[in-house]
């Protein structure tokens, strides 16, 4: 099954009139690769579709720098800062390297892709005034092929979204993330010190900081689930996200109030749960990662 756009409102902005090169609101894109990725191409299709200016930041190893410099012409090519500082480290040496030439960021894996509707909706929302200086939309689960698995389950309610961390949910997704430049500068980019959930620890301290989002209901990324990717290491998923949960928000509500939270956002995503068991069965978001999106 091929993807189709079925969110029931991913209209709700208007338009807004196409953004002028030299305007402010230029987005600063940063894929960290190894070069490797047969999706790669894909995710740069994405990007360079984009309806608003933007500077794409390819990071990758150093001696892939020259290739990819001659791939991508389009793209500003970094080397990483090695293998120990991993994915976010190479995140980082965009936002340090490229600190006063950009509005507002995002970042996709080369293995990923900007959804249909993000383009759309970050130039809406740049073009407000006092805009929320986070932004996050809706998510599909994507196989190998391309294919939908589900979209992820997600809450709206930011108040529920602390109570659901201590309760071992993860209530949102980086994919399509957007974050204006004074909320990175405030966080000082990725803390490396997490392999895997560094993008949870970076837009839950602007939400333990009382930073303001926006969600919008509009696919913004498609998260590809394959074999191998180091989200399937659940155990340290699971070890990253309950330390970073316990470290920003010790106090989010008793036991009750967790409980409330959980059912609440299991009853709302009931459909998605009902649509991901058509495809891979009724199995955990976990068991998913675990198997590369491959039911059993």
């Amino acid at each position: 099954t091929r993807m189709k756009n079925t969110l029931a409102d991913p209209s709700s902005i208007s338009p807004a009139p196409k953004s002028d090169p030299g305007a402010s609101g230029r987005l600063l894109v940063v894929t960290p690769t190894l070069g490797l990725s047969t999706y790669l191409d894909r995710t740069v299709e994405g990007i360079l579709a984009l309806p608003v200016p933007f500077l794409h930041v390819l990071v990758c190893p150093e001696p892939v720098v020259a290739t990819l410099r001659e791939r991508f012409p389009h793209a500003t090519v970094l080397a990483d800062a090695g293998k120990a500082a991993g994915l976010y480290g190479a995140i980082n040496v965009a936002l340090h390297n490229l600190a006063e030439d950009w509005d507002w960021f995002t970042y996709i894996n080369d293995d990923d892709e900007l959804g249909p509707d993000f383009g759309r909706i970050a130039q809406a929302h740049f073009a407000v005034g006092n805009p929320e200086p986070v932004v996050y939309g809706e998510v599909r689960i994507i196989d190998e092929e391309g294919g939908t698995i589900s979209f992820l389950t997600l809450e709206r309610d930011l108040g529920n979204i602390p109570a659901l961390l201590r309760a071992g949910i993860s209530p949102l997704s980086q994919q399509g993330m957007l974050f204006h430049r004074d909320i990175v500068r405030e966080l000082v980019g990725f803390n490396t010190k997490y392999r895997i959930c560094a993008d949870l620890d970076f837009w839950a301290r602007a939400l333990a900081a009382g930073r303001r989002f926006r969600y919008y209901a509009a696919e913004m990324g498609r998260f590809r689930i394959r074999r191998g990717q180091i989200s399937g290491d659940v155990s340290l998923t699971t070890r990253e996200q309950d330390e970073i949960a316990c470290r920003l928000f010790p106090a989010a509500g008793g036991a009750v109030h967790r409980w409330l939270a959980t059912w609440r956002f299991r009853a709302r995503n009931f459909p998605r749960y009902l649509s991901r068991s058509r495809r891979v069965g009724w199995i955990s978001s976990n068991q998913i990662l675990a198997g590369g999106g491959r039911p059993g």
